[in-house]
This record gives C-alpha cells, structure tokens and sequence, in this order.
C-alpha cells in the first residue's frame, strides 16, 4: 500500500499543473460549469490509477521501455478527454493540448528523477522516506506549475488555438527524444547516463516551449488575419448602409409623390377606364410596403427596419418590432446599422427556410437595466442551429468565408462593453446584445 503513495501525490500534482493552465484569467471556472470539479476529479482518479499500474508493472517486471507507451498513450487520452470536456474545443485542439501538457509533465519528471538519482543514488520521487517522497514530489508539482504557467503566457485560449502544419512538423521532432527520456529515465544509475538525460530534458523542454510559443504565434496571425477580413466586411457593410442611410429620404419622397400622382389619375378617370382604376390600384398594393413609416425613437433604426420589414413581408414573414430606439441613441449610427441589419438579415435567411409560412416569425425587443441595453432579436427555424464557440455555425458552402456579420456582432459589442450571446429557446433562436451605455 505504501508503494501506492507517491502515484497518487505525483497525480495531484500534474492535475493541478493542467488546472493552472485552463485556469488562468478564468477564475469563475468552476462557478460557470460545476459539472468541471467531477470532470477534475475523474481525471485526477483515472491518471493516478494509471500511474500507480505502471509504477506497480514496472517494478514486479522489471520492463521499462516496453510498457510504458501503452500507457503514455492511455495518459494522452486521458489529457484529451478532459480538455474536451472542460472547454468543449474541436477534438483535434484538444489532443494537440494535450500532448504538449503530456511533455511538459513527461519533462519534469525525468529531470528530477534523474538528478535525484545522480546526486545521491536514489529516486526520491518512488524510494526513501515518506517525507523525503513528499518533498520531491511538491519540487515536482511547483516545477510542472511553473513550467505549464509560463507554456499558458505564449497559448492563446483553447477555443482560439490555430495549428500550423509547422506546428505538427515540430511536435513530432520533439516525440523521438521525449519518448527516449521517458521510457529510458529511471531504468539505469549510472552517473553519465543521468546527465546526458539531464541534458537531454533541458534540451526537450526548450523544445516544448518553443513549440508552444510557435502554436501562440501562428494563431495569433490568424486571429489577426480574421480580424483584418472582419474589418473589411464591417467596412463594406457601413459603406451600403451608410448609402441605404442616404437614400432613405429620396425614397420616401418618391413614395409620396408617386402615390399623390396615382391619385390624381384616379381622381381624372372617367366611369368606362376600369383597367386603368385596377392598374392604380396594383400598383399602389405594389408601393405599399415602403411606405409603411417605423417609428422607434431613433431615426436610424427606422430606416434599417421600414427596410427589413419590407423584405419580411415579401416573404410572409410576421415580424414584431416592439423597439425603443432611443435606447440606443449612444451607438454610432453605422454601428447601429451593423447590428440591427445582420441580425435581421440572419433572421429573415432562418425563416425562409421554413416551408410552413404561418411559422415564420420575428420578434425584436429592447429592454433597460441600469446603464445596460439588451437587443433581443427571437426567430423560428426549420433545423436547430449548430452553436460552436457560442456562435451558430455558417450553413454556407464556404463557412470560411461565412459568418461575419455574426463576428463583426460580436465585435460591436464588446467595443461598447458588452456581449453577444446565442441560445436555442424552445422552437426559437434567441439573439441577444448586450451594450453598455456610457453615464
């Protein structure tokens, strides 16, 4: 039973070196998802369980090297799966993650193995005392912290991690020497073969790091490759508003100069001329929607929606704007148009969908609480959209090329100092916007 100590100490201290990684700058981890602290403690019984059988195998068998890759394997699974199920990232991030974590863990531990073992001729992470085990172990741990700290200051967060196929490249350069100093440390005491492990890890762990700092590099060009993109379309689309903006009030006077017009031929007929009272009154139903005048408090929003509306009634859409546009007074106007636009755009593009054309429903609403406006926009849907990263996926061909107007969403509201959130409500999807108004 005392053999069984030091695997389950050594298993508290690499579950705690992955914590500090998922934890840093998200302290309200386990407040947002409880179900995280089952996940934690599942993960911390399953590897230890796993270690305790390697240590248990490989001193009844005396076999090192073989046995142990089944079980640096069964670890790396164990890595993903938790990751998986801690961030709900793409499984190919979460395997990734998870073999850097593996090294840098698989890293420190030969290194202290072995130096124990140079200096005084015994593993002190296995043999010797309890407390001596106890202290090396906490060495350990602070050391698989620290280096799992500093590997989390160069990564981005797990959701916005991009590989590179360098990153692959380099990965596997480093799993050869890994797998040499893992299977291989421990298995001998002789004097210079500890330190060319010593040496040996130093050089692994540069490797790990640098890796880790390439994988931080390559996604941050990609993030700021997308955010150059976004840019461009949220450009373009305050350009078209912006021309919508002004062309708004030309319109309207056409509206009403040509339904004076129409009159006034209606007004000149004589009894016989019924085809020329139907083609007036046609084409009167035809002008109709455009000059149905929205009146939000906000001569903007106005604008944007006596647009949309129209469009909805083309497609027999009911849309229910129950809006107080004064509300959103402190957004730039073609911020406003961003916003109110996408999410119209995404909503009308979600109920055409539906064939059932009684089911086709819009609702917007905004609400005041404090210094925080909420934009709600509720829309029915054919399928249930696909939520990744909070997001609805792009049902696009090309989702590469998709999902700006969302993005750029997002985008808009965290500059105002707020969110923007998805949810699928019953037979709804829910889009919500929260913005901060400035005192």
């Amino acid at each position: 039973m005392r053999e069984l100590v030091s695997p389950f100490l050594i298993g508290i201290g690499q579950t705690a070196a992955v914590l500090v990684y998922l934890l840093r700058g998200d302290r309200d981890a386990f407040r947002e998802r409880p179900v995280r602290g089952l996940y934690t403690a599942a993960f911390y019984l399953l590897l230890s369980l796993t270690q305790a059988r390697l240590h248990t195998y490989i001193t009844v068998s005396g076999m090192g090297s073989l046995p142990t890759l089944p079980f640096l394997a069964l670890s790396w699974l164990l890595y993903a799966l938790f990751l998986l199920l801690w961030s709900r990232a793409s499984w190919e991030i979460c395997c990734f993650l998870a073999f850097v974590l593996l090294l840098a863990d698989n890293c420190i531990w030969p290194l202290v193995s072995s130096v124990s073992r140079m200096l005084w001729g015994v593993n002190y992470l296995y043999e010797g005392s309890l407390a001596r085990r106890i202290l090396f172990i906490l060495i350990l741990s602070l050391l698989e912290c620290a280096l799992t700290r500093g590997i989390r200051r160069f990564m981005p967060e797990i959701r916005k991690i991009r590989l590179s196929v360098y990153d692959v490249v380099l990965a596997a350069a480093i799993v050869i020497p890994f797998l040499y100093i893992r299977t291989i440390a421990g298995q001998s005491v002789s004097q210079d073969n500890k330190l060319d492990q010593i040496l040996m890890t130093g050089c692994c762990l540069v490797a790990v790091i640098t890796l880790a700092a390439e994988i931080g590099h390559s996604s941050s060009e990609y993030e700021k490759r997308r955010e150059e993109q976004m840019q461009n379309v949220l450009h373009q689309q305050q350009a078209m508003f912006e021309q919508k903006l002004q062309d708004a009030d030309v319109l309207n006077r056409k509206y009403h100069d040509m339904k004076n017009f129409l009159l006034y031929l209606r007004s000149r007929e004589e009894g016989g001329e019924r085809e020329l009272d139907s083609s007036i009154d046609e084409l009167m139903k035809s002008i109709e929607p455009y000059g149905k005048a929205v009146s939000s408090g906000n001569a903007v929003v106005d604008v944007i929606l006596g647009e949309k509306l129209a469009v909805c009634a083309e497609e027999e859409i009911v849309c229910v704007p129950y809006l107080d546009g004064s509300l959103l007074d402190f957004v730039k106007p073609l911020d406003l148009c961003t916003l109110i636009g996408n999410a119209m755009d995404n909503a009308i593009e979600s109920c055409r969908r539906i064939p059932e054309k009684e089911r086709r429903s819009i609702r917007l609403h905004t609400a005041e609480r404090g210094n925080t406006v909420v934009l709600s926009v509720r829309n029915t849907f054919l399928t249930s959209p696909d939520l990744r990263d909070g997001l609805p996926a792009s049902t696009k061909d090309d989702p590469g090329n998709h999902g700006y107007g969302l993005r750029n969403m997002c985008y808009l509201a965290e500059h105002y100092g707020g969110m923007l959130s998805c949810r699928i409500e019953g037979e709804e999807f829910v889009l919500r916007v929260t913005l901060q108004r400035p005192e």
